[in-house]
């Protein structure tokens, strides 16, 4: 059986240090828990060695680490986490604390493993403002905003349940299961992407050295050229003197949709035409059911109220239309009505959905059953996102043939005026 050094707390703050034999880390810091003692760094080493030296080994260990963490200065800004660092972050989290780890001694532990990455440095931050006596999802917010809302509530509802490790392995894993429909998705788009690319090209090709050499043949033969072919010389003419000019619009454009997007009276309009987009619509709908579930659910099992769960849920998304009809169904329970009724009267849902709420109501099991719709929903997210990409690669296909036809038409019109202008000359 392996043995791991450690460095620990005991009940009257003094550090003490040694060694257990354990199947696995998990499995020891359960051991130290249960003497009373909150580790703060364990580290593997062999039996033997571990016998004689631990307490040695466990101290020259922690002056390693030490040393190297004063040696690198911490970010001093808001950390800058990716997708994968954030997930990291929660895994290692939620590995500790199901453990049987207590917060504190659960990050400081995560900040002393390995080099000073940025979800280390994360983790020290976060740590320090813990132990200063902020709450875990304010210390997050304060830290980096790579976590999310998202994040940051299904930290929260952890906290006020008393289950932040469940809450940190549901996170853990919807981070993994979102990656992983991100790659998917980028995957299928590939070779559409490609398509369009190849069509741009060829028709840029055609549009600038082919069919203008043609028309050069054409009108030196005394032949006149299609209206079609004329139109598109007096488009590229006039893109050619006067593309800074447009770019310079398409960009104070942009901006300025950006603007609006963003400000308080454009945001609420925004919202609602980005759930009435054809393909990316019903995406982020079924996203959000799958996230407002299963965040309810974790937030029921664990024992939190349910206004309180239903105030939390409600932020998971950042969608303002449908966290005022959320907000209207609180009302509604608040004021003695059931979830089902209430989340029917947001029209957000589907009826299936409210049913097998209603039923989760009547059995008295409704955390269970919404921790099932919600898996339902994770599932209809994933076949969403398939029809969705499905169908966009037959519309950028189409769009491709058709940008290459009218390439081709032309092409195929100036040599016919060609040929026809050859037999006058005969």
């Amino acid at each position: 059986m392996p043995a791991f050094a450690y460095q620990a707390t005991d009940p009257t703050g003094r550090t003490v240090s040694g060694s257990v034999d354990a199947a696995d880390r998990a499995t020891a810091v359960r051991q130290l828990s249960g003497k009373g003692l909150q580790p703060f760094q364990i580290r593997e080493a062999s039996h033997a060695a571990a016998g004689k030296n631990g307490k040695a080994s466990a101290t020259a260990a922690a002056a390693k680490t030490g040393s190297k963490t004063s040696a690198k200065k911490l970010p001093t800004g808001p950390i800058k986490l990716s997708t994968t660092q954030v997930q990291l972050f929660a895994e290692e989290l939620a590995e500790l604390l199901t453990a049987g780890m207590r917060l504190e001694p659960a990050l400081k532990l995560m900040e002393g493993r390995g080099e000073l990455t940025p979800h280390r440095a994360a983790a020290k931050r976060i740590g320090d403002l813990v132990r200063e006596g902020h709450p875990f999802s304010q210390a997050l917010r304060q830290v980096s905003p790579s976590f999310g809302e998202l994040f940051c509530a299904v930290a929260a509802a952890g906290e006020a349940g008393g289950s932040l490790g469940t809450a940190m392995q549901r996170q853990s894993a919807y981070l993994a299961a979102a990656r992983e429909i991100r790659g998917k998705v980028s995957v299928a788009l590939i070779y559409p992407a490609f398509l369009l690319t190849a069509a741009l090209g060829v028709s840029i090709l055609f549009a600038t050295f082919l069919i203008p050499q043609l028309t050069e043949m054409v009108q030196s033969l005394q032949g006149g050229l299609p209206t079609g072919i004329r139109v598109l010389l007096a488009v590229s003419d006039f893109l050619k003197t006067a593309w800074p000019f447009l770019l310079g619009g398409v960009v104070v454009l942009i901006g300025s949709l950006v603007a609006w997007a963003r400000s308080p009276a454009g945001r609420p309009a925004w919202h609602r035409l980005q759930l009435r987009l054809p393909f990316l619509g019903p995406v982020l709908l079924a996203s959000f059911h799958s996230q407002f579930l299963e965040t309810l659910a974790s937030l029921t099992l664990g024992g939190l109220p349910l206004l309180r769960g239903l105030e939390l849920a409600a932020r998971v998304n950042a969608n303002t239309l449908i966290r005022s009809r959320i907000d209207r169904a609180t009302d509604l329970v608040r004021d003695g009505g059931s979830l089902s009724r209430a989340l029917e009267r947001t029209e957000l849902f589907p009826q299936n959905l409210i049913e097998m709420i209603r039923i989760g109501e009547h059995t008295g099991e409704l955390g269970e059953t919404l921790r099932r719709a919600a898996d339902r929903c994770a599932k209809e997210l994933g076949r969403t996102l398939e029809r969705a990409v499905a169908m966009m690669q037959p519309v950028i296909i189409l769009m491709m043939a058709l940008l290459v036809g009218v390439m081709a038409y032309m092409m195929i019109s100036v040599i016919f005026e060609t040929m026809n202008a050859v037999r006058s000359r005969h």
